[in-house]
């Protein structure tokens, strides 16, 4: 949940404050400061900043995103949820910049490991079968909107879904006529 420069600089601080309660003969003090220490190291390699770059994405700030996942150098170490967020918020990243391959790369994967929640799971779906559509694979779009209409929907991943569907169906009748 905090940035790496974040974490340092609590760090710091807490092995500075355990420095202090050590001269002062406060044990447990010391103790507690060192054991945030630990967790804030633990923190960093566990859960990095996925979070708080899935924040940014939701409010659309795919610059902002992009800078905090990319501070994550090891992501096989995060753990699974943070992981299978790493890499939705990655695919989304590419969809933005339209580099199509990365992308269904990185939902895939996403969708793999398995997100938290099934409105997270139909959106890297409905962002699948906008791909597939984009590389003209009508048959594998529809599987994935498919797929979305499993799900208990909310209402403008409905629409969406309805959207999506309409372009493909407008699309293969296109290709039909042309043949």
């Amino acid at each position: 949940m905090f940035t790496p420069f974040t974490r340092i600089l609590l760090a710091i601080l807490a092995i500075v404050m355990a420095i202090y309660f050590y001269t002062e003969s406060m044990y447990l003090l010391m103790v507690m400061n060192l054991f945030t220490v630990i967790f804030l190291i633990y923190g960093y390699y566990k859960y990095g900043t996925v979070y708080i770059a899935f924040q940014a994405l939701k409010k659309e700030r795919f610059d902002k995103a992009e800078k905090l996942i990319s501070k994550i150098k090891n992501p096989t170490v995060l753990s699974k949820g943070q992981k299978s967020y790493y890499h939705y918020i990655q695919g989304y990243i590419a969809a933005n910049r339209r580099e199509w391959e990365k992308s269904y790369s990185e939902f895939t994967k996403a969708l793999a490991i398995g997100l938290r929640t099934k409105n997270d799971t139909s959106i890297a779906l409905l962002n699948l079968a906008s791909i597939e559509f984009e590389r003209k694979n009508f048959e594998q779009a529809k599987e994935c909107i498919e797929k979305v209409r499993t799900f208990d929907l909310k209402p403008i991943i409905a629409l969406e879904a309805d959207r999506i569907e309409e372009e493909i169906n407008a699309a293969q009748l296109s290709r039909l006529r042309s043949t």
